[in-house]
């Protein structure tokens, strides 16, 4: 949920998420030839699902999706998270989906989905807290692995998803956006 509030805002501005008030633009740090983190945009990556994206037919099918998380950069970051937003089609609430995750073949882990109703500045979206990754070393890349459920009385159709990664070594500041999307079209 840290970077939930200002994700969108974030990656078009570069402003360091809930520390810096809207609309100022933050410059890039300085590349170091230190190890210590730049704590810029781009500093998390990943390869997104949209070539990939999985489908459900039905209510309950579990959809499994797979995505690349890399460090970009030669620092280690330290405490690594991510905060899970879907926007539903139309603005739509329904019923929640149901989402879990595991970093790197690791055990299950349950993200509650928390609905956030469209704003003058915002869509409507459903939202996780943070998911904590750990700590990734420099220039290392990580699987993630997802599953959604859609139960019945979930809004029909396209759910564009997004993984807002940080670190705690960087305190708010947005470090990657990540695609992880998925439709619910049941027959």
């Amino acid at each position: 949920m840290r970077l939930f509030r200002w994700g969108l805002a974030a990656v078009a501005a570069g402003v360091s998420v809930l520390t810096m008030p809207p609309g100022t633009v933050q410059t890039a740090a300085a590349a170091s030839v230190s190890s210590k983190p730049t704590c810029a945009y781009g500093e998390i990556t990943g390869s997104g699902n949209l070539s990939k994206m999985p489908t459900s037919t039905k209510a309950g099918q579990n959809l499994a999706t797979y995505t690349t998380v890399r460090n970009a950069k030669s620092a280690p970051l330290s405490g690594v998270f991510f905060d899970y937003q879907m926007v539903p089609p139309s603005n739509r609430k329904g019923a929640a989906p149901t989402v879990w995750w595991k970093f790197n073949g690791g055990s299950w882990h349950h993200l509650i989905m928390t609905w956030h109703p469209a704003t003058q500045s915002s869509t409507a979206q459903w939202v996780s807290g943070d998911a904590v990754l750990g700590n990734l070393p420099g220039f290392t890349t990580h699987t993630l692995e997802m599953t959604v459920d859609y139960p019945s009385g979930a809004t029909h159709g396209f759910y564009a998803g997004t993984l807002l990664a940080g670190a705690k070594t960087c305190g708010y500041q947005l470090l990657g956006a990540i695609t992880v999307s998925t439709d619910y079209l049941p027959r």
